[in-house]
């Protein structure tokens, strides 16, 4: 293969393929040099009064696999002097970050089929240690969510049907707990906080002023008075929904005050069975086995209101 097309295949302009120093079995060792014969001072930015002073030897860097082998390049490490700022410095890369062995292509792949799968994964793909794609996995974790938050603040703001979800979630149960806002049709979270009380609900309001910036159609959430409260008064225009599973739950739990209070007055044949079938109560009947909807039909004989 000619040099020209192995410069396009590498796909990093700012350097030329010298030559191929070797091919293995699994490895392609290139030697390259910047196209650029001059390089401006970090400080000045002027390469007028920039001269060699020497080359610390080649500097080797992963790049992309080619022909199912992975790439190594190796590239000069020249020393830099500036006799304006009297600073030295060597040549700077960029393809690659100071004193990096994998070069940004590298690693953004690496890092994408990380996000997609696992570190694992990506390390097998591209033939590195899995230590070293955990790393650039996560170093990148905060830019990546930084950018899927702003993307997903963005949707919110302009959509004109949103609907929002708000709820809680305990860190510990009975004693700390978070509140969720998630835009529900983008299917995204838009925010989490710690607290679930008002004054915690408030606050968050008073510091996200984005948050009031949102025009919701609809905000789902459980029937806390505190949620409906706060909701009424960043949104009054927002019809309030409460979610299916919380009316659920308060009615199953009202009918099993109602079993509690019909079960004491029945005899203890009748009480011990309803009490052992007690959650045949809770289900939509149409759920129910031909046995268990029998089963139910005694129950619910047991009460004389029905």
């Amino acid at each position: 293969m000619q040099i020209q097309y192995i410069n396009e295949m590498l796909n990093i302009p700012e350097l030329q393929i010298n030559q191929i120093l070797s091919i293995s079995a699994d490895e392609i060792q290139i030697e390259a040099v910047p196209v650029a014969s001059k390089q401006g001072c970090p400080i000045c930015r002027s390469d007028e009064t920039v001269s060699l002073k020497g080359s610390n030897g080649l500097r080797t860097v992963r790049h992309l696999p080619a022909f199912e082998k992975k790439v190594v390049l190796l590239v000069p490490s020249t020393r830099m002097h500036c006799s304006q700022c009297e600073v030295g410095f060597v040549w700077m890369y960029e393809f690659v970050g100071p004193k990096r062995r994998y070069s940004h292509l590298f690693r953004e792949r690496a890092v994408q089929q990380a996000f997609g799968s696992t570190a694992a994964h990506s390390a097998r793909m591209q033939q590195a240690p899995v230590s070293t794609i955990q790393q650039m996995h996560n170093e990148a974790i905060p830019f990546e969510s930084e950018r899927l938050s702003e993307q997903a603040w963005t949707q919110a703001k302009t959509n004109n049907g949103l609907v929002l979800g708000v709820d809680d979630f305990a860190i510990k149960k009975g004693h700390t707990y978070n509140t969720g806002i998630h835009d529900l049709k983008g299917e995204t979270m838009l925010d989490l906080f710690p607290g679930r009380k008002l004054e915690d609900l408030r606050a968050y309001a008073q510091q996200h002023p984005d948050f009031l910036l949102l025009a919701p159609k609809a905000v789902v959430m459980d029937l806390a008075q505190a949620y409906h409260k706060w909701i009424h008064e960043c949104f009054p225009t927002a019809i309030r929904i409460a979610d299916r599973f919380h009316v659920h739950g308060y009615v199953i739990e009202a009918v099993q005050e109602v079993r509690k209070s019909v079960q004491n007055t029945l005899s203890p044949r009748a009480r011990a069975l309803l009490k052992a079938h007690h959650r045949l109560l809770n289900p939509p009947s149409e759920t129910l086995s031909a046995e268990s909807k029998q089963k139910l039909d005694e129950l619910l004989g047991y009460s004389a209101a029905e």
